[in-house]
């Protein structure tokens, strides 16, 4: 008995090698291990070219229209420079005219004679004897004169240089007449004046605060 194969379903898909049937799920052949694309897959490929392709041409065309209107920018600086560049105007230079003076005959200068006296001779200063000026004498500035005080009793201390960090050079007793050379320096915002002894014993830097001035005798 012969059985007929029943009717195929158009609309059930089928591999294009061995006419199988493919499922709707399936990338290839069950019947033959064909790979295959179904209908969907393509049009989606299909789909996604064509967008690509559009996107291409969008880039390459703004592209070129940057491109053109860098261009146009770039140009128009230089023309604007051409036109304003001018022919530099060309000088003509006027001739000069010299007048021409044509010198006439000049009189001849007749020779006059002039007597002249024999030059009298000067009476010379002679030169006397001065004495030169007797130089006056600078009085030597005497030194001022001071006192240790204001030490409560306690004495001052004499520094070999001025600031407390300094080495001492002794002490003086309140009271003790000093003479003041002169030097005065700041250290740490308090004065220091250097004294000596009226003997030259000891000679160094003394507070300030320390030092007593005496009125000087004329």
């Amino acid at each position: 008995m012969i059985v007929s194969a029943p009717p195929s379903d158009p609309s059930v898909p089928r591999c294009p090698g061995c006419g199988g049937r493919i499922p709707p799920d399936s990338s290839e052949c069950d019947w033959c291990g064909r790979a295959f694309t179904s209908t969907a897959g393509r049009l989606r490929f299909t789909i996604w070219q064509v967008l690509s392709s559009l996107l291409l041409l969008g880039l390459i065309g703004s592209v070129a229209l940057l491109a053109f209107l860098n261009a146009g920018r770039s140009l128009t600086p230089a023309r604007v420079g051409a036109t304003a560049t001018a022919a530099p105007a060309t000088v003509v230079p006027t001739p000069i005219v010299t007048p021409m003076f044509t010198a006439a005959n000049a009189p001849t200068a007749t020779p006059v004679v002039v007597a002249t006296e024999p030059p009298t001779a000067a009476p010379v200063a002679l030169a006397t004897s001065a004495e030169p000026p007797t130089p006056v004498p600078t009085p030597t500035p005497q030194p001022q004169l001071a006192v240790i005080a204001n030490t409560g009793g306690q004495g001052a201390t004499v520094r070999q240089q001025p600031g407390p960090q300094a080495p001492r050079a002794g002490a003086l007793r309140e009271g003790t007449r000093v003479r003041l050379t002169g030097n005065d320096q700041t250290v740490a915002a308090r004065p220091w004046r250097e004294i000596e002894t009226e003997d030259h014993n000891v000679k160094g830097w003394v507070l300030a605060d320390f030092v007593q001035l005496l009125q000087s005798t004329p």
